[in-house]
């Protein structure tokens, strides 16, 4: 081979790039790695904030659902009550002759109370950002124990699922009373046309004979107890939307669902509303008792909702 033949090569080979290991082999499959890895991460963190934000959502639409049935149920025991509002008298018997026939639907009001299954004993969502904060690095750094309210204390407070549940129960419960209320008045009232006028009182003492024991004080009781606990329903529910959107909110992440906006809050004092509310008048127990056919003491105690108020 000429020496120039030889030099030519040498250039050639001079114009070759030295092997690069790292650019040519370690840096592109390590691109293809942490891109792939990137990849799936965003792919998770999109996936995660989404189901968040659905959750989020059914929450929201829960929470929501729940005060527009209570309101409606508010609505219709304001509507019921405004028709016997008007017996101011404690004789037990007047009463279930004054108390109208009252026009109800036998269908309950369905509640679930599994869809309230975010309500947490504390608050838990929309803090702001200082107590965020702490409570992350006290709880989620520091491994610090969350504390929770005895459940004595969360007995008395909307954060007890089963007090909701018991409101509408008791909602149902009415309805039913009011639906056996209007055959037991049309009994009574038949039979009471035997002694035609019975405002005075001598013709009032017959009145028991004539109805029978058995029908006297099923009717009675039936009345008393659907007066009883309406005045009980009415301040529950009540409470419930004045008290629960506050809490429902402490426990959903409204921030994901901002478009949406937030839970309605209530508020009414119209006069006729405030005094419609109020509750009525007690029956004299030891009439009713002697009608019913227990003791006084059983009587109160039958005819006495307590309020969910923590004692004093």
């Amino acid at each position: 081979m000429s020496p120039d033949a030889i030099l030519l090569a040498k250039a050639i080979v001079s114009l070759q790039p030295s092997p690069d290991y790292m650019k040519d082999y370690v840096f592109p499959i390590t691109l293809a790695f942490f891109s792939a890895l990137l990849g799936g991460m965003s792919a998770i963190y999109i996936n995660r904030r989404q189901d968040l934000r659905n959750i989020t959502k059914d929450n929201f639409i829960a929470a929501n659902e729940t005060f527009v049935k209570a309101h409606g149920c508010l609505n219709n025991l304001i509507a019921i009550k405004a028709n016997y509002k008007h017996i101011t008298f404690d004789e037990p018997l007047y009463r279930a002759f004054a108390y109208p026939t009252m026009l109800v639907k036998k269908d309950e009001v369905a509640f679930n109370p599994s869809t309230l299954y975010f309500i947490r004993p504390i608050p838990t969502a929309n803090k702001p950002f200082p107590q965020n904060l702490i409570w992350h690095i006290k709880h989620r750094i520091l491994k610090m124990e969350v504390p929770s309210p005895p459940p004595e204390e969360l007995l008395y407070t909307w954060r007890n699922v089963v007090r909701v549940s018991a409101m509408f129960s008791n909602y149902n419960q009415i309805m039913e009373f009011l639906v056996t209320r209007n055959e037991l008045s049309q009994l009574a009232k038949e039979k009471a046309r035997e002694v035609g006028d019975f405002s005075d009182q001598k013709t009032f003492t017959e009145l028991p004979k004539i109805l029978g024991r058995q029908l006297c004080g099923g009717f009675v009781d039936v009345t008393e107890q659907a007066i009883a606990l309406t005045d009980h329903v009415i301040i529950e529910l009540h409470k419930f939307l004045i008290e629960f959107p506050a809490i429902a909110s402490s426990n959903i992440e409204l921030k994901r669902i901002r478009e949406w906006g937030g839970l309605p809050t209530y508020t009414n004092q119209q006069p006729l509303f405030l005094e419609t509310i109020k509750p009525m008048v007690k029956p004299n127990f030891a009439r009713l008792a002697a009608y019913v056919g227990i003791s006084e003491e059983e009587a109160r105690a039958r005819y006495t909702y307590r309020d969910w108020e923590k004692p004093s």
